[in-house]
């Protein structure tokens, strides 16, 4: 948790305003969405980057 940063805090809360499942615990689930975010966030901007300019 020491590693959340503002980047990393925007990410989550983009993956908040995109999600579409219906959340029944949201205590657990921000939990568990801020303790992976530090490792997922950059795999999910290069996704969105390659997704932008190479179309993939």
């Amino acid at each position: 948790m020491e590693k959340i940063d503002f980047h990393t805090m925007e990410y989550v809360l983009e993956c908040l305003r995109n999600n579409t499942t219906k959340v029944r615990d949201i205590r657990s689930y921000m939990l568990t969405t801020l303790y992976n975010a530090p490792v997922t966030c950059s795999n999910y901007y290069k996704a969105e980057v390659n997704h932008d300019f190479y179309g993939q």
